[in-house]
């Protein structure tokens, strides 16, 4: 049986199995009601913003690279499309896609082009708790979801803590690489580490990071405006910090995804909508769906027209060699 609807079916008698044994009533009619009522001019115009997350990130991947090789915007574009497809089909396993098809593409060496994605993410998780402080601030939260987010306040300052703790980490290893190769008896694990060490070769220019931190800080308020624009769309009466702690619930929620189904991110969205907003969960599901779909199928659309233009499947993305 083919493994991807294995796992549905599977899901779909755990779903059946966890609503027989709640009593929990659904209401159908809400939760259809709720994926047809949409407001197409709010719903296309999020979908398309999507678009400029990629462009704010092929920028801010020009900066991380520019040490090592100047590349331009628009193959660093096309390989954030194809990337993002890839964690669509593949899990976390397609975050691998966009430092091979860099290295394919541009002869950047492979581990190098790992280090910049490693600092990606790192900044990017210290942007998505920041936006989790500030949402907090601006929004006022209902009494009994005070449990709930304590939890979540708790697990930011551990992300802070880690992302922190691993770019002082990631800056020492770079000022030292030199001190750290003399011991490191084998050549070839000298070499990656070396390779490595030139793909964080921008934390030593002050402007460099500075540059960095702009990108990253206009990338999540686009991320946020999709978000708020989306909700709009989905007839919440949602303020831009109300979306945004909505956003940051299904982003955390992201790190946890079933190939080609997602999964976490619907239940953080569904898990901020009901807890925070008191939304009614058939309403808070049907749009997490909508909300997904929103999110991945213009970059798997425009992704995939530029896979098909030049012959190309997610084997060859995922096994690209480097040249």
């Amino acid at each position: 049986m083919n493994r991807k609807l294995l796992v549905l079916l599977s899901l779909a008698v755990i779903a059946i199995l966890l609503y027989r044994s709640s009593g929990f009533d659904f209401d159908w009619s809400l939760f259809l009601a709720s994926l047809w009522k949409v407001q197409p001019g709010w719903f296309v115009t999020s979908m398309l913003i999507t678009f400029l997350t990629y462009v704010c990130r092929a920028f801010r991947w020009q900066v991380l690279l520019n040490p090592l090789k100047p590349v331009r915007i628009g193959p660093l574009f096309n390989t954030n499309l194809l990337g993002f497809t890839g964690i669509f089909f593949l899990g976390r396993a397609g975050e691998v896609i966009r430092p091979l098809w860099l290295t394919r593409c541009e002869q950047i060496p492979l581990t190098a082009s790992f280090a910049t994605i490693i600092v990606e993410r790192f900044i990017d998780s210290l942007m998505l708790v920041c936006l989790f402080g500030w949402a907090l601030i601006a929004v006022e939260v209902p009494a009994k979801a005070h449990g709930p987010l304590a939890l979540m306040k708790n697990a930011a300052w551990i992300m802070v803590a880690a992302s922190i703790a691993a770019i002082i980490f990631l800056f020492i290893f770079r000022s030292n690489i030199d001190r750290i190769l003399r011991y490191v008896p084998f050549k070839r694990v000298s070499s990656v580490l070396r390779t490595f060490s030139e793909g964080l070769s921008f934390l030593h220019s002050g402007t460099s990071l500075g540059l960095i931190l702009i990108h990253s800080i206009l990338l999540w308020f686009i991320i946020a405006l999709q978000f708020w624009l989306m909700l709009i769309g989905m007839n919440f009466n949602f303020t831009f910090a109300a979306a945004t702690l909505v956003m940051v619930g299904a982003a955390i929620g992201s790190i946890a995804q079933i190939p080609g189904i997602g999964g976490g991110f619907q239940a953080g969205y569904a898990f901020c909508m009901t807890t925070f907003f008191m939304v009614p969960p058939e309403q808070a599901i049907a749009t997490s769906l909508l909300a997904w779909v929103s999110s991945n199928i213009p970059t798997i659309t425009v992704a995939g027209v530029y896979m098909i233009s030049h012959g190309l499947s997610l084997k060859d993305l995922r096994t690209a060699p480097a040249e």
